[in-house]
């Protein structure tokens, strides 16, 4: 399974492209009809449902409402979050498993409360599924920090394939057209970092190194309660943590400290047999 994840601020647009597979004026929408739709509505809440004479879901209506309560809170412009889902080709999970998925996703992205709707489309290789979720709850509070989205998201995929029996498809390529085509996931990224900070590590001594050779690398590294990592070239951020236990702040310095410890001890040792070759008496 695979995670995109996008913010906006315009939330029918989002809908249109999820219920239509695209975004549309309002005249196109008049002359649609029921084999127009692209979208199967799986799952919703805090949401009310209103049908177009055709049998068509109203999503002007359901945009509105997603508007309507995006002014609890003017200071946050792209209040829209659009996550998708892909699957691999050929794997069919039913809309139990879809719902599954999407309400632990509202529950560790912090939509729980929040006004959300999942839409399933199997019009393509792929079965996929998109959520538009509003990140603001209905006290005008923001509960889904979008900060390091990246990491997360993949860290959540891995988490539902296995706990829902999914192939694991870290690397998967959806289409026949882009299979020869290299495609960096997140679990491709942070093993890049993980292996550029390994390489570093061995050269330095202090944090400030680090960051100083970080940055030479592309990755920019900031440190407040623990220290995150962000890659100038494609913006991804990544707590140390995120990348393994021993990334860390507190055990990225404990393994400085040692590096310090054994140069100290090599260089002891090092010492200790050249005034042994000169025959001095310790």
């Amino acid at each position: 399974m695979i995670g995109k994840v996008g913010l906006g601020r315009y939330a029918k647009g989002i809908l249109q492209y999820c219920y239509y597979d695209k975004q549309l004026t309002a005249k196109q929408i008049s002359e649609l009809g029921p084999k127009d739709v692209r979208g199967e509505l799986v799952y919703i809440q805090n949401l009310a449902l209103q049908k177009l004479p055709d049998g068509r879901f109203d999503i002007n209506n359901l945009s509105k409402q997603f508007l309507d309560n995006s002014g609890k809170n003017r200071r946050l412009t792209k209040f829209i979050w659009h996550q998708s889902f892909s699957f691999a080709p050929g794997e069919n999970p039913g809309n139990d498993k879809i719902t599954q998925i999407a309400m632990e996703f509202a529950k560790d992205f912090g939509f729980e409360d929040n006004q959300m709707a999942v839409f399933l489309h199997t019009d393509k290789a792929h079965r996929h599924f998109h959520i538009a979720a509003n990140r603001i709850n209905y006290n005008g509070k923001n509960t889904a920090d979008h900060f390091n989205n990246y990491a997360r998201v993949g860290k959540f995929c891995r988490k539902m394939e296995l706990e829902l029996g999914l192939q694991i498809t870290p690397e998967m390529h959806l289409t026949a057209e882009n299979k020869d085509k290299p495609r960096q996931t997140a679990d491709q990224a942070l093993l890049k970092l993980k292996n550029t900070i390994d390489s570093i590590l061995p050269n330095v001594s202090t944090m400030q190194q680090l960051s100083t050779e970080l940055q030479k690398q592309g990755v920019k590294t900031f440190i407040k309660r623990g220290v995150t990592f962000i890659n100038t070239k494609n913006g991804m951020k990544v707590k140390g943590s995120d990348i393994g236990r021993e990334y860390s702040f507190a055990n990225l310095e404990k393994r400085l400290g040692v590096i310090q410890t054994m140069e100290k001890s090599k260089s002891a040792e090092l010492s200790l047999t050249r005034q042994r070759k000169r025959g001095l008496s310790i």
